[in-house]
């Protein structure tokens, strides 16, 4: 089921939203369930409904879109079945032929049940002062972004927030590392309390603040990732938060925590940027070395970039002696066609390397999905692909 799960937008999302463990565990849950009322014909019972009912309301606090999570279950059913199908012999498929729709009956009762389950607890999520709160900001935030003219309600949305409407705002994006939805919404109604329009977006905090608005108390949660920009009009907002978007996802990669400032991050930033054309340098450096048993190649080539491509730093780091390393060099520009003496190659090495970190994907991998990247722009297709907030909308 996760095979045929795992590339599409809804479980990105959602496995960014709660992460891939708990996501896997969700599935093979739901797969329980289902096997065990087709066998046994014992329906989920009232602790199963309310345990289901609880996870939909930790997805609507994380701030995952109904629909999305609808069809998420929709299509886990669908691979549910596949599954069930690929595993009949051929001895099996005349009894199968029998209970095909008794089965297919059970696999639509158990998605109605599921739809029921989410759409009461999205209900009742909505009804807390804290998701009224979180809409409100969420709301003004998309309005000023798309330059609308500030209307009656939403000068009393930013009077119930306490927010000031008079620019300019500073846009900010803030990562809890390993949180729950329960955390991140915490987060986002402390900030409002504080002052800030936030609200949660999947796995982050989003929003913007005035010029004054004071950090250190939040700061003092060691997992905090902050990003923020200077302060800025409508105009330059919406970009401004699809750039910190960006830099959460590339930062968070690099395992760092606190303020960060896209300086500390511009070729990473540059290589996240255009995707498209990172794959296209990691398949001219690594491409020739993924089809064969090249694996100490590949590592030997990544060592060199990370250490600057100095022999004694990478001899010491692989533990080799120096002999054993010119050989591989020779063996790497021989099937690889780089000159790595030349300055230009090196680069697109060097740029190689920082893109399959970036991208947490093993050197000389030929996968073209870079779904971190759709968690910085809640932007993924079913590929992988790229697209900036803007262009899905």
């Amino acid at each position: 089921m996760e095979t045929e799960l795992r590339h599409t937008p809804e479980y990105v999302r959602s496995a960014r939203a709660c992460g891939a463990p708990a996501l896997r565990a969700s599935l093979r849950r739901h797969a329980g369930l289902l096997l065990h009322w087709m066998v046994r014909g014992a329906p989920p019972d009232s602790y199963v409904l309310s345990e289901m009912y609880e996870q939909a309301r930790e997805c609507a606090a994380a701030g995952q879109p109904l629909d999305g999570g609808l069809l998420l279950h929709h299509r886990a059913a669908t691979a549910f079945w596949d599954a069930v199908l690929g595993l009949v012999t051929e001895e099996e498929c005349g009894l199968l032929a029998d209970w095909t729709d008794q089965g297919r009956r059970h696999l639509d009762s158990y998605f109605d049940l599921v739809t029921r389950m989410f759409t009461q607890a999205y209900t009742d999520q909505s009804d807390l002062p804290s998701a009224q709160g979180d809409r409100r900001a969420r709301t003004l935030v998309d309005r000023l972004c798309a330059h609308l003219p500030i209307t009656v309600e939403d000068q009393e949305r930013a009077a119930r927030l306490g927010f000031d409407l008079t620019p300019p705002y500073v846009p900010f994006v803030v990562l809890l590392d390993k949180s729950a939805p329960a955390e991140r919404a915490d987060l986002a109604a402390r900030l409002r309390t504080a002052g800030a329009l936030a609200f949660v977006e999947d796995a982050r905090v989003t929003g913007i603040t005035g010029p004054e608005f004071a950090w250190s108390a939040f700061m003092a949660d060691r997992r905090l990732l902050l990003a923020q920009d200077p302060p800025t009009g409508r105009t330059g907002l919406q970009t401004a938060l699809d750039n910190l978007r960006l830099l959460v996802a590339v930062a968070s990669r690099s395992h760092r925590r606190g303020h960060v400032r896209a300086e500390d991050f511009l070729p990473e930033l540059l290589l996240a940027r255009s995707p498209h054309l990172s794959d296209a340098v990691t398949r001219r450096v690594f491409g020739p070395l993924a089809g064969g048993d090249y694996g100490e190649l590949t590592a030997t080539l990544a060592c060199l970039a990370e250490n600057q491509f100095d022999s004694a730093s990478t001899t010491a780091a692989l533990h080799m002696h120096r002999n054993t390393l010119l050989y591989r060099i020779k063996q790497i520009e021989k099937l690889t066609g780089l000159d790595l003496q030349s300055h230009s190659d090196r680069t697109l090495v060097w740029l190689a390397v920082i893109w399959a970190q970036v991208s947490s994907r093993p050197v000389g991998s030929r996968s073209a999905r870079n779904h971190w990247l759709s968690a910085a722009s809640n932007g993924a297709d079913a590929t992988g692909t790229f697209n900036s907030e803007s262009e899905e909308r």
